[in-house]
């Protein structure tokens, strides 16, 4: 730990662990004297903005598990710095982080943006089982277990840990330690068990009032080269009844019969359509998923406002009832004219 007047030794950090997408550069690297660290288990992985550092995914059938250790836990090369900023691949910063430091952690030693369009963790987790993002029993289990330790946690608007700021103090190094079994115990969604595990141990926590797509800070998201094919856990597929799957590798098997039963002068004509047809359906993709994140972004700007807008009339309430319970208790103006009028006649009579 720094002195009381020296300046806090602070770092930014990433993980690419499984090839999973392309580091993207960090420009504002080049204008910020802090360093840049990026732990990754690719052994070719060069960077003109990043600080490469070659580490062993801790789990090398799980990814996210292990870039969810770095991220959580930090690596012992991070124990040296006083102050951490971590930030996802996907995000991009607008501006060097030294004024991010200073804003976040000025009334907290861990800041996380609040979620802008989760309005609680049990929407959250609501989230991760809608999409099949993990194990529905892991899910149930750990809302269930939250709903006996802390049930008025479920209702507390979650965070968005794309950007996660934290001052190393002991009492911020164990709720770090408390958030990782979490994520090992139950679902892989670090932002389901965030908050629960931050007040289970009672940690300063800053919530960061911005919109998770984008801030003076940062924009988000920003992939590039995300190799979408190997997203999810796979557990859509895995529950889908045999049958069901004995099915579909028949009706492929078929086609690849017919195909293959197909005289070799149409063969180049079949192919060129084929191409054809797949080129028309990846751009009529392209176009729906573009639409999708349109829609997607403008559905989270209303939702952020409607929060914003709840919060301002709610804190109006408060203040029209303490007004008028002010009043209860003081006589009117006119009230108190008339007191000092009717005392000086006594007087005088």
């Amino acid at each position: 730990m720094t002195s009381p007047t020296a300046a806090p030794r602070r770092a930014v950090f990433r993980a690419l662990i499984g090839g999973y997408e392309q580091l993207r550069e960090e420009d504002v690297a080049r204008d910020s004297d802090l360093p840049f660290i990026c732990f990754t288990d690719d052994p070719t992985l060069t960077s003109t903005t990043w600080q490469v550092e070659l580490v062993e995914a801790r789990f090398p059938r799980d990814a996210t598990r292990s870039a969810r250790a770095l991220k959580i836990l930090g690596h012992p090369l991070l124990d040296d710095y006083d102050e951490t900023l971590w930030v996802d691949n996907t995000v991009a910063l607008l501006e060097p982080p030294d004024g991010l430091f200073d804003e976040w952690l000025a009334e907290g030693d861990v800041a996380a943006p609040l979620h802008s369009h989760r309005s609680s963790v049990l929407a959250e987790a609501e989230a991760v089982l809608d999409a099949g993002l993990d194990d529905y029993s892991r899910v149930y289990e750990q809302l269930t277990h939250y709903l006996t330790a802390d049930a008025e946690v479920l209702d507390e608007n979650p965070h968005w840990t794309g950007m996660l700021a934290r001052r190393r103090t002991p009492a911020s190094l164990a709720a770090m330690t408390g958030w990782w079994e979490d994520v090992l115990r139950y679902s892989r969604r670090d932002q389901v068990s965030f908050l629960p595990a931050m007040r289970r141990h009672g940690v300063r926590l800053s919530s960061v009032p911005i919109e998770a797509h984008g801030s003076r800070w940062h924009e988000w998201p920003c992939a590039e080269g995300r190799d979408r094919s190997r997203s999810g856990s796979g557990l859509r597929e895995v529950l889908r009844p045999p049958a069901a799957r004995i099915g579909v590798l028949e009706q492929a098997l078929d086609e690849a019969t017919r195909t293959l039963a197909v005289s070799v002068t149409h063969r180049e004509e079949i192919i060129a359509q084929h191409d054809v047809t797949i080129t028309s359906l990846h751009e009529s993709l392209a176009e729906a998923n573009q639409r999708a994140h349109d829609t997607q972004v403008e559905l989270d700007t209303v939702r952020h406002q409607r929060n914003l807008t709840a919060r301002e009339l709610n804190e109006a309430r408060r203040r029209i009832r303490r007004l008028k319970q002010q009043a209860k208790g003081r006589p009117s103006r006119s009230e108190r004219v008339w007191r000092r009028l009717r005392r000086r006649v006594r007087r005088r009579g």
